[in-house]
């Protein structure tokens, strides 16, 4: 590997402390929303689409497993498993891991941060941010594979279970926290900041903050301005379409 070992922090470059920080939040968020849930509130059983809690974990779990097999293709010159028919492996995960109790779940969120960080240490900067070494990268990065895998779309999931719980408060903040993390960690994402900050807004549009929502949007298209046809047709911010400040945001 190209960059030299930080004998004090153990972490190989800058970049390597940014994505190990996702797998710390992301485990972080996890656990948070644990200590919320009564014990049969963790215990209950979902449905195929309607999932409880735990169906949530075992679902995430899955897309961490995806990133490790991702990781050790890169490694090794491989290609992972093919996971681009996303709906199809998230029932099966679903079916598969009904039964799987709480705590088994998240020993194994455990097992697989473990995993995932051993991996990390074993590449170098240039492999975190190349995107084009093997054509099952699509031209995204390791770099963004870890922040979506690990932190983005898990944060995504326990946002819609505090929905769920009408804990709107705690859903907006953690998504605030995904687009705020996004912007100070990884400054050179600059569309991967405006699709937060696009998710946030719809999170609150949903949730009957409208003022947030228009201020997110605002934002999103000032960094990212083609989204202003996405922000036409989605039908998350409906809310929003009779309010005058957010219809000069695309009508401009």
């Amino acid at each position: 590997m190209g960059d030299t070992m930080d004998p004090i922090s153990g972490i190989e470059s800058e970049t390597h402390g940014q994505v190990l920080v996702l797998l710390a939040r992301g485990q972080a968020d996890q656990d948070a929303l644990a200590v919320r849930l009564s014990p049969e509130e963790r215990a209950a059983r979902g449905e195929l689409h309607d999932w409880s809690p735990k169906d949530h974990v075992a679902h995430n779990n899955f897309w961490r497993q995806d990133a490790i097999w991702r990781l050790r293709a890169f490694l090794e010159g491989g290609s992972p498993p093919d996971t681009e028919d996303d709906l199809a492996w998230n029932d099966r995960v679903f079916q598969e891991q009904r039964e799987t109790p709480w705590e088994k779940l998240v020993a194994e969120t455990e097992q697989l941060r473990a995993e995932t960080a051993a991996l990390i240490q074993r590449l170098s900067r240039d492999d975190l941010t190349q995107k084009d070494r093997y054509p099952w990268q699509r031209g995204g990065t390791l770099e963004t594979l870890i922040l979506v895998n690990w932190y983005d779309h898990p944060a995504e999931h326990w946002a819609d279970v505090y929905l769920s719980r009408h804990e709107i408060d705690r859903a907006l903040e953690l998504r605030q926290a995904v687009a705020t993390t996004v912007r100070e960690l990884f400054p050179h994402l600059t569309k991967m900041y405006s699709y937060e900050v696009y998710k946030l807004a719809g999170y609150c549009a949903r949730s009957g903050r409208l003022e947030q929502a228009i201020g997110a949007i605002r934002e999103a298209l000032t960094v990212n301005p083609s989204l202003s046809e996405q922000v036409r047709q989605d039908t998350d911010l409906d809310p929003l379409r009779a309010v005058p400040e957010f219809q000069a945001l695309y009508e401009n």
